[in-house]
C-alpha cells in the first residue's frame, strides 16, 4: 500500500513537472507583444566597385611581364621622393599648437597655465591660454594651449622644451 502511494505520487510529481517545463518553454519561446526588437539598419558589407591601385609588383604588373628599363625605374623613384618632399613641404606649411593639459574645471585649467606661464617666462615665444572646448558627446574641457601657431619643426622644439621641465606636450593642429 505504501509503494503505491509512493508510485502514484511520483508519477504526479513527474507530471507536475512536465506541465511546469511546457509552461516555461512557452514562455521563453513566444515573446510579448511590449518586447523591443533591436535591428540593425547600417550595411555591414561595403561595396567598392573598380578600386584598382597600379602599384608596383601587384598581380597585375607581373602578369603583364612588363620590362622595364632602368630609366624608367629611375625615373619613377625620382617622382616618389618628390611625392614625399611635396607632402612634407605640406606639412610644414600647416600651423600648429602646444596642448599642455586638458581640465573639466576651468580653474584647474588657469592655474596651471599661470604655473607654466611663470616656469617659462624667460622664453618669449611660449605664453599659454585656456581654451573652451566641448566634444561631440557634450562634454566640456578647458585645454591650455599656446597661444601663437606654429610651424611643424617649431611645435616640435616647444614641445622638446616642454618636455625637459617634466610636462606633458600634444602637438595639435590648428583649426
Amino acid at each position: 500500500m505504501k509503494d503505491i502511494k509512493v508510485k502514484y505520487s511520483l508519477i504526479a510529481l513527474s507530471y507536475l513537472f512536465l506541465i511546469f517545463l511546457i509552461v516555461i518553454s512557452y514562455v521563453s519561446i513566444i515573446p510579448e507583444d511590449d518586447v523591443p526588437i533591436l535591428e540593425n539598419t547600417d550595411s555591414l558589407i561595403k561595396v567598392q566597385k573598380d578600386v584598382i591601385k597600379n602599384n608596383e609588383n601587384t598581380v597585375y604588373e607581373i602578369l603583364e611581364k612588363k620590362t622595364k628599363s632602368i630609366e624608367e625605374v629611375i625615373e619613377k623613384e625620382i617622382e616618389n621622393k618628390q611625392k614625399i618632399i611635396s607632402q612634407e613641404i605640406k606639412d610644414t606649411n600647416k600651423k600648429f599648437r602646444i596642448q599642455v593639459a586638458s581640465f573639466k574645471e576651468k580653474k584647474k585649467s588657469i592655474e596651471v597655465s599661470k604655473k607654466l606661464m611663470k616656469e617659462f617666462s624667460s622664453e618669449k615665444y611660449i605664453n599659454f591660454e585656456v581654451k573652451k572646448i566641448t566634444l561631440k558627446n557634450n562634454n566640456t574641457f578647458f585645454r591650455v594651449i599656446n597661444d601663437m601657431t606654429l610651424s611643424l619643426v617649431d611645435a616640435k622644439e616647444l614641445c622638446k622644451k616642454i618636455l625637459i621641465k617634466k610636462y606633458q606636450c600634444l602637438i595639435v593642429m590648428d583649426t
